[in-house]
């Protein structure tokens, strides 16, 4: 992590958003995706939770702000309504935040739809996301690619599964007004008999 980056989540953890930082659970060329726990207490989803309630696990993905990285993102920022009168193209940290709020807006979107599964973002801050965490006792979800469980006699479950991608597509596409760029059984969760969407910058 940059420095930058090391500041804001030191300053998570000073405002108890976070209260422990565990080891990366998942690794791309684009962001890395790290263990948390939280009380949460500040998060406006989460206004409602009691004092003495214990903590929950987060997910929170930092985008990496190397500009090696991102040469070809132009053409994804490039397509909004928002960046058409242009974007920091010689700036790669503030690219890499746009990224961010580009993907919190999605899963917003997803999220509130209640068709389609996917983590709910709970913070945003520059290249920083926490999120809600897929998976249960420190152990992530798997990809659906790495699911274990589902063996190729069991043709009942795969149809199963293909066919709720399939709805997911469809609402996505239908009442998201959305296409994920990148779906692909690296990019959906297996998770408790069910699939979960992710990384929908």
């Amino acid at each position: 992590m940059d420095p930058r980056t090391l500041i804001i989540i030191h300053k998570l953890k000073e405002n108890d958003k976070i209260t422990q930082m565990y080891g990366c659970i998942s690794t791309g060329k684009e962001a890395n995706v790290y263990l948390a726990e939280g009380r949460c207490k500040d998060f406006s989803a989460l206004e409602m939770i009691p004092e003495d309630a214990p903590n929950m696990e987060f997910a929170v993905k930092i985008f990496k702000t190397s500009i090696l990285v991102f040469k070809d993102r132009e053409r994804y920022v490039s397509g909004e309504f928002r960046f058409r009168k242009g974007h920091c193209k010689g700036n790669p940290r503030k690219k890499v935040k746009l990224w961010a709020e580009k993907e919190v807006r999605n899963l917003k979107r997803i999220c509130m739809s209640g068709k389609i599964r996917a983590p709910w973002p709970y913070f945003l801050k520059n290249n920083v996301i926490a999120m809600e965490f897929i998976g249960k006792d420190g152990v992530a979800a798997p990809r659906l690619k790495d699911a274990c469980d589902i063996g190729s006699e069991d043709l009942k479950e795969i149809a199963f599964l293909y066919a709720e991608c399939i709805m997911m597509m469809r609402h996505l596409y239908q009442e998201c007004r959305l296409v994920h760029g990148d779906l692909s059984e690296y990019n959906l969760l297996y998770y408790e008999k069910q699939i979960w969407m992710i990384d929908v910058s």
